[in-house]
């Protein structure tokens, strides 16, 4: 009776610990999840950031109508149209591998 009462005692306290285990492991996947996502965010707006800069320094954008940036993690391009006398200049910036995509509209 003892043998048999310790057994099945060391099972349970296996299959508690087990299921703790687990769930702690979860709880680690979706945090580290949660991080590259918030990485690749901070990288993202970076980008936007740099594209709005490179924007604000260039004066005539009478011939272009697309500027892009070649990159092997994010797609990063500025659309320009002309609205009477003025231009709106949308930027975009994408990732590639994630489901990041951020937008902004500037006029000039």
């Amino acid at each position: 009776m003892k043998k048999s009462f310790t057994l099945f005692s060391t099972l349970i306290l296996i299959f508690i610990f087990s299921i703790l285990l687990i769930n702690i492991f979860e709880v680690k996947s979706l945090n580290s999840i949660n991080i590259k996502n918030q990485q690749q965010y901070i990288q993202a707006k970076n980008h936007l950031i740099f594209l709005e800069e490179y924007i604000n320094v260039q004066q005539d954008f009478s011939l272009l109508e697309k500027i892009e940036i070649e990159n092997s993690y994010f797609n990063i391009f500025a659309k320009i149209k002309k609205i009477d006398e003025k231009y709106e200049i949308n930027l975009y910036v994408s990732s590639k591998n994630y489901d990041i995509r951020l937008h902004k509209r500037v006029l000039k």
